[in-house]
């Protein structure tokens, strides 16, 4: 299963999750007021995966995170999402390729930016 993060290209993709925002259930307390908020914000859903790819894709995608690029992923389904922001949580070398492939736990974010 692959997907493309703007340019990068991934060899493996595990765990494609979709995090919707849902708040109809959503009350906090404010300034002192209370506040409801209803109904689902497609806008701000979050995607979440584990991927496996060549360092120089890595590479590629680490100027995505640190300079908080606006990017287009196709996904699993080969939908295209526009406008994401890549989150890295996590990264290390794949064991006995070290030189050649990088593992990273990604998230993508919506650029409300208008970026």
């Amino acid at each position: 299963m692959h997907i493309k993060i703007g340019e990068v290209e991934t060899l493996l993709t595990e765990d494609w999750d979709i995090i919707p925002d849902d708040r109809q259930t959503q009350i906090e307390t404010i300034g002192g007021k209370v506040i409801q908020d209803f109904g689902l914000v497609e806008d701000n859903e979050n995607y979440a995966c584990s991927v496996t790819l060549k360092s120089a894709f890595w590479e590629t995608l680490k100027d995505y995170w640190h300079n908080r690029t606006p990017v287009t992923v196709r996904d699993i389904a080969e939908k295209e999402i526009h406008n994401l922001r890549v989150v890295v949580k996590k990264y290390n070398y794949v064991n006995r390729y070290e030189k050649e492939y990088m593992w990273a736990k990604l998230e993508f974010w919506r650029d409300n930016n208008g970026s």
